[in-house]
């Protein structure tokens, strides 16, 4: 052959190759950028994530307040337990898929709906996410807490100071949802209105001694209530208040002895569980508490979100609501109805119509 011949063919096979690597590489080659989440796993996600699914509700809240709702595709199941009256913020939520909870998926079901990102809670089991990983689909976990990798994988973890590892956790866990759904400046303005509520409560309280802190209870179904490394004992810390179930750890169930060897000054119940206000006004044993025979049981409204993890409203609103009913001489010049409705309107983008 001669060397013209062999000169041409390379050209023809060179040249055809080229066109598959043209023709080929936008279908397999759309731009990601990497986003590390919570748990320190480093994700590779679209450049803009148009679909998501999120089964877990404190992200849920977030990526309402970053106003990106029109993202969701699916949502945790029993979203409306959890987050009472953000139907009435996000109504389409209605709408959504529910392929899954907070600890399981129906791959079938998740796999329909095609998602840019999955966001999920840290302590899901490895069985639930690592088959989204498989299947090609990014996952974020996010925690709402900043320790080592070891804690920040539990639903009840040991956290040497558990407000700081909440405060940066929250301000993490926020910014990188902003990142994610390409809400940057959302995700920064949020921060900061938690930073100047956070800082308004504790001019009000720094005359309070530690002494003079208001004993607290959390009341939840079937005497559960938090102890030390859940966020409830930092609102109550943070609102001049004392969590009198700091010596048991994380979430746990109690006995009636206990308690009223506590003998919290209030208790606190919160919106999603109002039933247990007639429960304990009609018990002849809550009836023994320094809390009830003062009348000062209070009911949290819907921004408080006095959970075992926070909420962005929690840190904003919910410290100082807590902060004003423990001490509401201290208070009296704060117009904390004003403050809920600029929080809704800035970032929720409708009016607050629940109770206070």
């Amino acid at each position: 052959m001669s060397r013209s011949c062999k000169a041409f063919r390379f050209l023809m096979v060179f040249s055809l190759l080229l066109c598959s690597v043209i023709f080929l590489v936008p279908a397999f080659a759309d731009p990601l950028r990497i986003v590390k989440d919570q748990l320190g796993r480093e994700v590779a996600l679209p450049e803009k994530v148009e679909r998501v699914v999120c089964l877990e509700h404190h992200a849920l809240d977030i990526i309402l307040e970053l106003q990106a709702g029109e993202t969701l595709v699916g949502v945790l199941q029993k979203w409306d337990k959890q987050l009472a009256g953000i139907d009435r913020i996000y109504p389409r939520l209605k709408e959504l898929s529910m392929p899954g909870d907070l600890q399981s998926v129906n791959m079938e079901e998740l796999l329909k709906l095609n998602p840019d990102v999955v966001i999920i809670t840290h302590y899901a089991p490895e069985e639930m996410w690592k088959p989204i990983e498989k299947a090609g689909i990014p996952v974020i976990l996010l925690s709402f807490y900043v320790a080592d990798l070891e804690e920040a994988s539990k639903l009840n973890p040991t956290l040497k100071d558990p407000d700081k590892a909440y405060t940066e956790g929250m301000k993490e866990a926020v910014l990188i949802l902003g990142d994610v759904l390409g809400r940057k400046d959302q995700a920064e303005a949020l921060v900061s209105f938690i930073e100047e509520k956070r800082a308004l409560v504790a001019q009000h309280l720094a005359a309070i001694s530690e002494d003079a802190r208001v004993r607290c209870y959390m009341a939840n179904p079937e005497l559960h209530t938090y102890g030390t490394g859940k966020y409830t004992g930092v609102i109550m810390d943070r609102a001049g208040g004392r969590n009198v179930a700091a010596e048991i750890k994380g979430y746990q169930q109690v006995n009636m002895e206990q308690i009223l060897l506590w003998d919290p000054e209030v208790i606190f119940v919160q919106a999603r569980y109002v039933g247990l206000l007639d429960e304990i006004a009609n018990s002849s044993s809550w009836q023994q508490t320094s809390a009830v025979r003062n009348g000062r049981v209070y009911l949290s409204p819907e921004y408080v979100k006095p959970w075992g993890h926070p909420c962005p409203e929690s840190f904003a609103l919910g410290e100082l609501w807590m902060a004003k009913k423990l001490y509401p001489q201290q208070f009296e010049d704060v117009d904390l109805a004003a403050m809920v409705e600029e929080f809704y309107q800035t970032f929720y983008g409708v009016p607050y119509q629940g109770e206070h």
